[in-house]
């Protein structure tokens, strides 16, 4: 028997083994649980769960929820054009498609299902109707062994498909798991930094620094990262429909402060002094650069790893880079990357390239913005005084403001 006839005969029997107690999660307009024994890793403009099963049982296997659409038109007409959400655009290609989309029902709801590979990985992808939208969710596996593909298949209908008749959406009616904010009491951008031990390509350990930026608003909002509009008063309708999950209400406790994000997960800041600590982070209020300053100066990164031992070669691969800002609102960028490397056996090989970049550039709500001279589009990166530092994204400005 085919894979979509088991996919559909089991859909429209609404299997609903609903999983043990579990937190809801929300991308857009499906509010779903989270599933015990998986991970909720997120994805690039997506919603993901990893299985982290015993035994590592279905490795790599994820649970998938995809960006939706009004309902207009053919529900498998929608899913075809929308089969490649899940799939980076440079690996499209070598996926085909093994069975066609194919209407079916989940419950009283219209469904659509189809099958693609690559031949290594297999994604099976389910819309629904539901009301005025279309949703889109997906179970990704990877195995080539067909033990291995097998009792993928035997995870993916005891937890994938139970899953989908526990999903509500907000086009129905179901609330939204983000309040309306209550006004508070901050109002200003938050930036720390920590140490984090990292293993490259050549298994030696090394210490890396990474950052952590979160933005208040008195009315409630906040936003973790680069918020779009910086720090503007933000449009949350906007942000829910970007899909944007870095976001949501706060609220202060007598010990620190509660980050309820949209989709539903939840942090606690603890007051430490005059810093607020979260994931080994500890952060404290900085100075978003005022509208209009002008930059002397430049940024700049490099690295290096080499080969793994023992992998028959020896040599690496490298990148740098280099940013300069002028005072009369021009920058020029560089970037190089290559890999070297000489076989055991004789002989190597050398592979490198570089890119030059330049335009305009200006500094509002405290976002650093690009226009490149090519006409690419604008981007931007939060630039901020901490101390007697400038920092631009995650670099400090060797050189001035003013």
């Amino acid at each position: 028997m085919r894979v979509s006839v088991v996919l559909s005969l089991m859909l429209a029997a609404g299997l609903a083994a609903a999983p043990a107690r579990a937190e809801l999660r929300q991308f857009g307009n499906v509010i779903y649980p989270t599933v015990p024994g998986w991970s909720d890793p997120g994805g690039d403009g997506y919603a993901a769960m990893l299985s982290e099963l015993p035994d590592d049982r279905c490795e790599f296997c994820r649970i998938l929820v995809g960006p939706g659409g009004t309902a207009r038109g053919s529900l498998t007409d929608w899913l075809t054009q929308n089969r490649f959400a899940f799939i980076d655009e440079d690996d499209r290609e070598g996926f085909d498609i093994l069975t066609p989309a194919e209407p079916s029902t989940l419950g009283t709801r219209e469904a659509a299902m189809m099958v693609m590979s690559d031949g290594s990985e297999t994604q099976f992808l389910i819309a629904i109707r539901a009301g005025r939208e279309f949703a889109l969710t997906g179970f990704r596996a990877y195995a080539s062994d067909p033990d291995l593909v097998e009792d993928n298949l035997k995870v993916m209908t005891g937890t994938y498909l139970p899953w989908l008749s526990l999903l509500r959406f907000r086009s129905e009616g179901a609330p939204s798991l983000l309040p309306a904010p209550m006004p508070g009491g901050m109002n200003g951008l938050w930036w720390g930094s920590r140490m984090d031990t990292t293993m490259g390509m050549d298994m030696m350990m090394r210490m890396e620094t990474s950052f952590k930026r979160i933005m208040f608003w008195p009315d409630g909002t906040f936003y973790e990262g680069t918020p779009p509009q910086g720090t503007a008063t933000p449009d949350r309708a906007a942000l829910d429909k970007a899909l944007l999950t870095d976001w949501g209400n706060y609220t202060e406790k007598s010990d620190g402060i509660l980050l309820l994000f949209n989709d539903g997960r939840s942090e606690v800041l603890k007051r430490d002094g005059e810093a607020l600590s979260v994931w080994g982070y500890d952060l404290y209020q900085v100075t978003p650069l005022a509208d209009g300053v002008r930059l002397d100066g430049s940024i700049s990164s490099a690295f290096y790893s080499g080969f793994m031992p023992n992998s028959g070669m020896s040599g690496g691969v490298s990148s740098s880079s280099q940013t300069t800002f002028y005072p009369d609102g021009r920058y020029s960028g560089s970037s190089s990357g290559g890999a070297f490397g000489n076989f055991d056996s004789g002989g190597g090989y050398a592979l490198g390239h570089g890119d030059e970049d330049g335009g305009t550039y200006e500094i509002r709500d405290g976002l650093l913005i690009y226009s490149p001279q090519g006409g690419e589009g604008r981007r931007a990166q939060a630039v901020f005084r901490a101390e007697d530092s400038i920092v631009i994204g995650d670099s400090f400005l060797d050189g001035t403001a003013r």
